[in-house]
């Protein structure tokens, strides 16, 4: 394991280890539904089955935004294009006397010849 991430190992372990001391050092949860106390390993297994729920809904939420604006993106790229097409097919006969003058530049050239 390399240095940095046995100091990154090292730091989470004792983040843990003061969460668990203070988690210890409280007494315990205090989680009130409808007026009753619920305490214990249910308080507990609840609170961490809401925050679980909490982030897959937070996940599900930004990965659809996501796809959203990147499906907004490509309509752009596509709107850009056909745009930008069009003003390349309407400039077009403006081409055709740089076209003609290249044509004859072509045509009376001469090439050098290897013996």
């Amino acid at each position: 394991m390399k240095t940095n991430k046995r100091g990154l190992l090292i730091g989470f372990v004792v983040l843990f280890a003061l969460l668990m001391a203070g988690f210890f050092a409280t007494g315990g949860s205090h989680i009130v539904i409808d007026g009753d106390e619920v305490t214990g390993v249910g308080g507990i297994a609840g609170l961490f089955i809401g925050l679980l729920a909490a982030f897959i809904g937070v996940v599900v939420a930004l990965s659809v935004t996501g796809i959203v604006l990147a499906s907004v993106a490509l309509v752009v790229v596509v709107v850009l294009v056909a745009v930008l097409g069009s003003f390349a097919l309407a400039a077009v006969p403006f081409l055709i006397p740089f076209l003609i003058i290249y044509a004859l530049y072509c045509l009376f050239r001469t090439k050098p010849r290897t013996a």
